[in-house]
């Protein structure tokens, strides 16, 4: 229970943060917004992970520290730019639902990568996905 409550509440703070980029992009360039977004991000997370967590990344190995720098280069650099230019271009109602297509990518990534399998109800959910994202794509 615990872990969908986590789930919903992290749903909630993106969508959120959406309406708070669409609203601080009206008078910014989006690189100027990503990068105060990081930057209060990076503020924040790391005082609240060295308070809390300090021996964690003292002995963090040099693959873990690979994998997590390439996560914030992919994710929260790239991923954030794109999301900001969407939401400026196409607005939030458009853009977010598009976001949805994040779990097909990582479905499609783990097979390759990871050698992950996939069964019948994560063919279905992208069966019921990519419909979805055509109707958003292609709505006025």
């Amino acid at each position: 229970m615990l872990g969908i409550v986590l789930a919903i509440t992290a749903s909630f703070c993106w969508g959120a943060g959406a309406i708070f980029t669409r609203l601080g992009l009206q008078n910014i360039k989006v690189s100027a917004g990503a990068f105060i977004s990081m930057l209060s991000s990076v503020l924040l997370v790391g005082l609240l992970t060295l308070a809390m967590n300090f021996d964690d990344v003292v002995h963090l190995s040099p693959a873990a520290l690979l994998w997590f720098a390439l996560v914030g280069i992919v994710n929260f650099v790239l991923g954030r730019q794109f999301n900001f230019a969407a939401i400026r271009y196409i607005g939030v109602t458009k853009a977010s639902p598009l976001f949805a297509a994040a779990p097909l990518f990582a479905m499609l990534l783990a097979l390759i990568f990871l050698g992950e399998s996939v069964n019948v109800a994560i063919i279905i959910g992208t069966l019921v996905l990519v419909p979805g994202l055509y109707l958003v794509v292609t709505s006025g």
